[in-house]
């Protein structure tokens, strides 16, 4: 019989129809949680962000982070305590509401607005090796991760164990898919509020971002395809868009698309 802290293959057909959310997406519609970033998790200051802050209990603990991602993560816990208890009994949290940059990088985490979630089954992680993590690409994960998945998929979350440079199974985060729905329903800042197609750009990071690497290196970019949207990638967009008579900005938006056969 398979354990909550098992590690088991991860399973196929994970965030179907969810991406991660994009950064480009997070700064339209919420704005900076602060001027600045570093490593250090640090509170919100952007006042209408913090307006929207709430710390409440969602089942086996508390959180702190953002309202309709916290009542959101209450239904996903709730199905999981009526359908898994066994699992339900050892939920822990590693934490939702951090203000900080992702590693070796500037742009901001998805914690720093308080919509991503790190979970522990009974203090047993999965994702970057820190503290008992089980590694970064071995297509593996805890059971217990695996068997709530579904649960935060219908919830309109995106599981970290499809972030294309590694995997993050601990990691549940809205996908950008509901942060864009959130907006238009009016659950946050100001629905009014201009939000930016769903183009790629420099800071994004996930299986879209590889996927633009992949297209690029076909037509001859010197290029890793680590999923990270980084100055090198913008360079050879730009250099791309430049060569195919496309605006070149370095975004990533339906035209460029349409030309690299990613539409």
């Amino acid at each position: 019989m398979t354990s909550p802290k098992d590690i088991i293959p991860i399973p196929s057909g994970i965030n179907a129809g969810l991406s991660s959310a994009k950064r480009s997406t997070m700064l339209s519609v919420l704005g900076m949680p602060r001027p600045t970033l570093d490593d250090t998790c640090r509170s919100v200051t952007n006042p209408a962000i913090k307006s929207l802050i709430v710390t409440e209990d969602v089942g086996p603990f508390k959180v702190t982070g953002l309202k309709p991602a916290v009542a959101s993560l209450r239904r996903v816990l709730a199905k999981v305590k009526d359908v898994h208890p066994e699992v339900y009994d050892l939920l822990g949290s590693s934490g939702m509401l951090c203000v900080r940059r992702i590693k070796d990088s500037s742009n901001p985490s998805n914690h720093s607005w308080g919509c991503a979630i790190d979970i522990n089954i009974q203090g047993a992680l999965d994702g970057i090796k820190v503290g008992g993590g089980t590694g970064k690409q071995d297509n593996r994960t805890l059971a217990g991760l695996a068997t709530m998945a579904p649960f935060f998929h219908k919830e309109g979350w995106f599981w970290g164990v499809g972030f294309s440079n590694f995997e993050d199974g601990m990691h549940f985060e809205v996908a950008d898919q509901t942060i864009r729905k959130w907006h238009a329903e009016g659950l946050l800042v100001d629905s009014k509020r201009k939000i930016e197609p769903e183009n790629l750009s420099i800071g994004d990071v996930g299986g879209e971002v590889k996927l633009l690497q992949q297209a690029l290196i076909d037509r001859g970019s010197d290029l890793v395809d680590d999923g990270e949207f980084g100055s090198i990638t913008q360079g050879y967009v730009i250099d791309f868009q430049a060569a195919n008579n496309l605006k070149p900005d370095g975004i990533v938006g339906p035209k460029t698309k349409a030309a690299l056969g990613l539409a």
